[in-house]
């Protein structure tokens, strides 16, 4: 008998601990029970936008306007990607982006612009991911630095006919926007060469990176941003 008493009570405690918990929340403006909600029902999941075939694959980066403040960027940001694609095992080998870019480069030299195809003929690939640099910079707020990047990206596959991502239906103009930034930076801490190498290795870090989220499934929105404090 005494036992039952006892758990009857731990219950009703339990229980009055609850209510007094809500209570306190709604009183509060809801700041307790975010935390414990997103630890109880996570983010979620985005599903990948788009499959890749587990194919070999050539990650391939145009720069037609210059964007980037050196041309070795161009390589670094395909290789990235390549890296970050096989990491995550969504394709299974890529071509070195390095000797395509160099090749492509000799050529042009003496001749028009190569096509998309012919590019990923002389890799040896039908699938391609085409990525066009928009932008690669970083803006001046007050006494602050806050560095951004942007590119468009598409996803070829000649033995399906050419483009198959973006589809059409979800973006007309053919490219699947990916726009980055970082946190801001005190500009003084950007005075050496080596200190402004450093943030275009992030920056371009962080462009491979969200580029692979397109291509897999992944959380909806990180911890730090649910929160409101990343």
């Amino acid at each position: 008998m005494r036992s039952d008493q006892t758990r009857h009570c731990l219950v009703r405690s339990c229980l009055l601990g609850l209510l007094s918990c809500v209570v306190l929340t709604v009183v509060s403006g809801c700041n307790i029970l975010v935390p414990v909600t997103y630890a109880v029902q996570g983010t979620g999941q985005n599903p990948a936008e788009h499959e890749l075939d587990p194919i070999k694959t050539l990650v391939f980066v145009d720069d037609l306007n210059s964007v980037l403040p050196r041309t070795v960027l161009r390589v670094r940001l395909a290789e990235s990607i390549s890296e970050e694609l096989m990491r995550l095992d969504l394709v299974p080998t890529t071509v070195n982006p390095s000797d395509v870019m160099a090749l492509v480069r000799s050529r042009e030299r003496n001749s028009s612009r190569s096509s998309m195809s012919s590019i990923a003929e002389d890799a040896g690939v039908s699938q391609m991911l085409y990525i066009k640099v928009e932008s690669f910079s970083g803006l001046v707020r007050s006494t602050e630095l806050r560095p951004t990047a942007s590119i468009g990206i598409r996803v070829m596959h000649f033995d399906k006919g050419g483009r198959v991502y973006p589809p059409t239906e979800m973006n007309s103009t053919g490219s699947r926007s990916v726009d980055v930034s970082l946190r801001e930076i005190d500009p003084s801490k950007l005075r050496s060469a080596s200190d402004r190498r450093r943030v275009e290795q992030q920056l371009i870090s962080k462009l491979a990176y969200e580029t692979c989220k397109l291509f897999r499934e992944h959380e909806a929105r990180e911890l730090g941003e649910n929160l409101g404090i990343k």
